[in-house]
């Protein structure tokens, strides 16, 4: 039913919100299906990619400042007003009688509170005309924050891109951040091919194609993938091709040893290690002992054998003094700017305060993982960030204090010389999301000379 895929996005919404929790998770765990299921998954990203201009809307039709209204009932009137404007398919009055209907069970102030909310989406509604559309950047006198507001964007973040991308090319990174992101599938190559993947996908239901630009991965195009029996077989994991080309840098070959430092849930982990097969050995590691236990959880379901889960890695390795790796992977803790599209929370937890703190722990990963590499390994960092101090700029300064790296041609392992970038620190892999329809990334590889 409609109401209970409303009132599950309201339940996920408010823990967003309140909590440190990602819709993604929450979503993936609600319990819902079928139309529910997509409905609730509308409305919860919807609200999310649309909810500074939603509060603009609501704040110029509220006969009290946008402030003073309760949080309950903030959250009520944005999933209505979203509903209400942006989704043809929900009937008006459906989403004024359900969003009262809540107001009365859910928010403070009882009666009250959803007299409030009738009467402001009724006003809405009435003088639906009038709603003014979203500022136009090329034509307001301050193009970034109208940018902001229009593509519900912190304005701190966006006049960093306008200051570094442009302002066109901002608005198609933003457009970019505020459509849904495709879903990719690495087959297991332990277990079957891209190909036989597909055929077995296609039968269950789901349509797929193949990646342009690595060969074990495909495109979901229709359907649900982690609701089909090969998921659970364990034929694939769901997994970015951007994340995917950061693990081809490394150049995984059989009795190769690898460390990947920042290792959970498993993505580059478990890919690495069925590259490796039954030569080789991947230690993976994490600081956090939950998101070790969901590693261990991806590396079971998918029959990986030659990885060791342990903790914090980077840190105290296990390991003899003189142990090195022939290749270690940093896919280091950023602000995560570069998948702003899959996590749209992410944009208002951020803050430019907290771009320091990052470098700082990326600085200190950096530094622990150039230890451990032997002469003639490779180092390979990333960040799923666009910012330049959490990228280039960290390069830059490890490179300064050790002389016994060179960076080298990510082409070579990645394969793909069309997502490499001359960067002042090296050549580079970077992914842009309004660009090549994946994640943001930057990654460099490093040779230990």
């Amino acid at each position: 039913m409609a109401a209970d895929a409303r009132a599950s996005a309201l339940e996920i919404l408010r823990r967003v919100e309140t909590g440190d929790a990602y819709a993604s998770v929450l979503l993936r765990t609600s319990g819902t299906s079928g139309r529910d299921m997509a409905l609730t998954t509308e409305l919860v990203y919807g609200v999310l990619r649309r909810r500074m201009w939603l509060d603009h809307l609501i704040g110029s039709f509220s006969s009290r400042p946008l402030k003073e209204i309760d949080f309950a009932l903030l959250l009520i009137l944005r999933l209505a007003v979203y509903q209400i404007l942006f989704l043809d398919r929900v009937p008006d009055h459906a989403a004024v009688n359900e969003a009262v209907r809540s107001a009365r069970t859910v928010a403070r102030g009882g009666r009250t509170g959803a007299a409030f909310v009738n009467g402001l989406l009724r006003t809405m509604i009435r003088k639906r005309s009038r709603i003014p559309a979203p500022p136009d950047p090329a034509r307001a006198k301050d193009p970034a924050a109208a940018l902001a507001l229009s593509g519900s964007h912190p304005e701190w973040l966006v006049r960093r891109w306008v200051g570094r991308f442009g302002l066109e090319e901002t608005q198609r990174l933003i457009a970019a951040a505020n459509a849904p992101a495709s879903q990719a599938l690495r087959a297991n190559r332990l277990r079957t091919t891209s190909s036989d993947l597909a055929a077995r996908l296609s039968a269950e239901g789901v349509r797929t194609r193949p990646s342009a630009v690595l060969p074990d991965f495909l495109i979901v195009e229709e359907g649900s993938p982690q609701r089909t029996r090969a998921f659970d077989e364990g034929l694939f994991y769901i997994q970015d091709e951007a994340a995917g080309l950061v693990v081809a840098m490394v150049g995984a070959t059989a009795r190769m040893t690898i460390l990947d430092a920042c290792a959970a849930p498993g993505g580059k982990a478990t890919a690495l290690a069925e590259m490796l097969g039954a030569e080789g050995l991947v230690v993976a590691g994490d600081r956090h002992p939950a998101r070790l236990r969901l590693l261990t959880q991806n590396a079971k379901r998918l029959g990986v054998r030659c990885a060791i889960v342990a903790a914090d890695m980077a840190a105290a390795p296990p390991l003899r003094p003189e142990a090195r790796f022939d290749a270690v992977l940093v896919d280091a803790p950023c602000s995560g700017t570069g998948v702003i599209r899959r996590h749209p929370e992410l944009r208002y937890r951020l803050s430019p305060e907290d771009l320091p703190r990052f470098t700082a722990i990326q600085s200190s990963l950096l530094a622990r993982g150039a230890a451990l590499v032997r002469p003639g390994g490779a180092l390979v960092y990333a960040v799923c960030s666009l910012e330049p101090e959490e990228g280039s700029e960290r390069i830059q300064a490890l490179l300064a204090s050790h002389p016994e790296f060179r960076p080298e041609d990510p082409a070579v392992g990645a394969g793909n010389s069309a997502l490499c970038a001359s960067d002042p620190a090296g050549p580079a892999l970077v992914t842009l999301p309004h660009r090549d329809a994946m994640d943001g990334f930057f990654a460099m590889s490093l040779r230990h000379l």
